[in-house]
């Protein structure tokens, strides 16, 4: 059985790619840097991961879900 991760994922400093929402075009991903990691609970108290990136063709932070982001290293 596979292992599931439970919790964050990546750390500050790492770089994370985005991950492609459309198959039919062919664009490079956009990869960054991250700056911050944000902790969000909902009405129940679970934790959802947000992180503030610095893309590397940005010059502002953008702030992302956890579930659209993958390791680059």
């Amino acid at each position: 059985m596979p292992e599931k991760r439970i919790g964050q994922r990546y750390k500050e400093g790492q770089r994370v790619a985005k991950k492609s929402i459309s198959k039919s075009r062919s664009l490079p991903p956009r990869v960054g840097v991250i700056l911050e990691v944000e902790i969000k609970k909902d009405r129940r108290g679970h934790p959802s991961y947000y992180y503030k990136i610095q893309w590397d063709d940005l010059k502002s932070p953008a702030l992302h879900a956890q579930h659209v982001l993958l390791s680059v290293e």
